[in-house]
């Protein structure tokens, strides 16, 4: 993996998942904070796919205080 390919992933703030950011289809919040797309759906997130955006943003507010 070249190493501008390893600045771009972060860790899912839940599950430790890998996410590609920019990519993958993840939901960013606070500062720092990212959760993966299962996650984010998980917790009530509803990505659409046609509009390539989060049109219900996930609840993440226990975890926001830690991203910030």
């Amino acid at each position: 993996m070249h190493r501008n390919e390893m600045d771009e992933l972060e860790s899912c703030a839940e599950c430790q998942a890998e996410v590609r950011v920019g990519q993958d289809r993840a939901f960013a919040f606070g500062t720092t904070g990212v959760l993966c797309s299962a996650c984010a759906a998980r917790r009530g997130g509803r990505y659409d796919a046609e509009r390539g955006t989060w049109v219900v943003a996930p609840q993440c507010g226990d975890l926001e205080a830690n991203f910030r």
